[in-house]
């Protein structure tokens, strides 16, 4: 595994390809990102990208010192095979799973190093480009390197325009290709490299954190077409030797649906820029006319993207011949039922006694047990396709905001006949959560951080006198441990009676809201998960509908 020590300020070429591992090793990571990482991508063409590779390492053993853009993509994509690190790899290298994590964090420095050279070594080109795509949707999955992400995708956009790719697929720009020739290898690339930044860009516009509620991808400023829809081995220099339609599958269908459901993230922010910018209330006929586009999307999407048991039996045989589809088809709908109860949200608690809203309390709690549903079921590909969800930032994030919906509906009905079952449900997404402790450090501090914000939050609502105490509502709350005790055992838990308005926070928060604990324990996170559930129930519309905005943190 690689380590990036000793490197000054401005390493040159030469003493960043020395960071190379053995081109065994090298193969081995390759072949691991183009089965793992490269379907959540879908950005490269598997076929040349590896032979860039191997010509880096040819041209070294003649003594030839590597193009800057072509090893910068090669670091990046060494970053993303250790980032989805298995078993299996770990003993091809002979390895362990902390020097994995170090390795990430290694290699990523490499790629950035090149990236921010002094000398500006990285010219704009298609495989610079991909390799700034690559490394950002790996870093944002990880939480290694959080402000570098939105400096990757500025850069992207800076070099996209550069190259002029939002003029690809002009007339002017299709005749110049028709009379001078080109090679369609890249053509192709940078219609996948261009629609990976625009869905980025229209997926985080409605996601919640800074972004929410603008994108910088204008529909009426391009003319670029989507990628083929077809496989690698069909996409020539020459030409495409083939193309299939949306309904057979392909390297690149995921790629696909991720742009579909990015442009229907669009659309809301088009239709309800005032509530996201905090002015007029929307006509609830515009979230209801948004709901049913949502819905047709669902109905609509080919077969093997659907998740009800009957198309799954049919797509039985591709996902055997395509194990990333299975992966593609929960993903999918993740996504999908996040945005539906981000978009239901406002409505939400409202629905609860007002029968005008309740299609919107219904949609959100259905879709976020569809969310925690998806990721268990995610958790059943592990064995066979590698990735594991509990390692990416995203996926941990929707899982946390899906927890938050479904609390809300415990706090508005307390005394319901079914509460403890749901009670249970809510404390149960804190094991999901848990899993990603054992899988990376640096996410679980993340959402730790979130949890403490979030609960600060409380505190401070307690200080102004907003919340009263709710006598014996704690004690009945199942904890983390008897959720998940195999021997069918209850622990013995006590949770502290909630004080007065003036007394100090727990010892798990602080005053301010700013110095967050970093090292807490799995007891310690247990308890916090386990005091916020206690504790939700005794918030009023008002206050659960501006805490649930305070927690629309960024992805990063």
């Amino acid at each position: 595994m690689s380590n990036s020590d000793g490197l000054n300020n401005s390493p040159s070429i030469v003493e960043l390809a020395r960071k190379l591992p053995p081109l065994w090793q090298a193969k081995e990571l390759f072949n691991h990102f183009a089965a793992v990482i490269q379907p959540t991508i879908g950005v490269l063409h598997i076929p040349s990208t590896r032979k860039l590779m191997e010509k880096i390492y040819e041209g070294i053993l003649e003594g030839q010192q590597p193009p800057a853009a072509d090893l910068m993509l090669t670091f990046s994509i060494f970053a993303g095979a250790v980032l989805g690190w298995t078993p299996v790899l770990l003993g091809k290298l002979n390895s362990t799973s902390e020097e994995a994590q170090s390795a990430l964090i290694s290699y990523s420095r490499l790629a950035l190093a090149i990236l921010d050279h002094d000398a500006q070594i990285l010219q704009p080109s298609t495989t610079a480009l991909v390799a700034i795509v690559s490394l950002g949707h790996i870093l944002m999955n990880t939480d290694c390197f959080p402000l570098r992400v939105h400096t990757l995708r500025n850069h992207c956009l800076l070099m996209a325009r550069e190259l002029n790719l939002h003029r690809l697929d002009t007339a002017k720009a299709r005749e110049e290709r028709r009379l001078k020739g080109c090679n369609m290898i890249d053509v192709e690339v940078q219609r996948r490299a261009w629609w990976n930044l625009v869905a980025s860009d229209w997926l985080l516009a409605f996601a919640g954190g800074p972004q929410d509620g603008a994108y910088v991808f204008q529909p009426k400023h391009m003319n670029v077409n989507m990628p083929t829809n077809t496989d690698d081995e069909f996409i020539t220099s020459d030409g495409i030797q083939q193309a299939f339609p949306p309904s057979m599958p392909t390297v690149i269908s995921g790629f696909y649906a991720r742009v579909q459901c990015a442009d229907l993230c669009r659309q809301v922010v088009d239709a309800l820029p005032s509530i996201l910018l905090d002015a007029e209330e929307p006509e609830y006929a515009t979230i209801m006319d948004l709901d049913t586009r949502f819905h047709d999307h669902i109905a609509s999407l080919p077969v093997f993207f659907k998740l009800d048991q009957e198309s799954i039996e049919q797509s039985r045989q591709i996902c055997k011949e395509r194990p990333y589809i299975a992966w593609q088809r929960l993903s999918v709908h993740f996504s999908l039922h996040t945005r539906l109860c981000r978009l239901h949200r406002a409505y939400h608690l409202e629905g609860i006694t007002n029968p005008k809203y309740a299609y919107s309390h219904m949609v959100c709690i259905r879709s976020a047990h569809k969310v925690l549903e998806i990721r268990r079921a995610m958790d059943d590909l592990v064995p066979e396709l590698g990735l594991r969800p509990a390692r990416f930032w995203t996926v941990m994030h929707h899982v946390f905001l899906a927890a938050l919906i479904l609390a809300t509906d415990v706090s508005f009905n307390p005394t319901a006949p079914d509460a403890a079952a749901r009670k249970a449900k809510v404390l149960a997404a804190y094991e999901t959560l848990e899993q990603s402790k054992r899988e990376s450090n640096n996410l679980m501090e993340g959402l730790q951080k979130n949890l403490q914000i979030l609960m600060s939050t409380l505190h401070k609502q307690r200080l102004q006198g907003s919340m009263l105490p709710s006598d014996g509502l704690a004690a009945d709350i199942p904890t983390g441990n008897q959720l998940g005790n195999e021997t069918g055992q209850a622990s013995e838990v006590t949770f502290t009676q909630e004080k007065p308005a003036t007394t100090q926070p727990s010892s798990l928060l602080v005053s301010d809201g700013n110095g967050l604990i970093n090292d807490m324990d799995e007891d310690g996170w247990e308890k916090l998960w386990s005091e916020f559930v206690a504790v939700a129930p005794v918030l009023d519309v008002p206050q659960w509908n501006s805490l649930l905005e305070d927690v629309d943190f960024p992805l990063i």
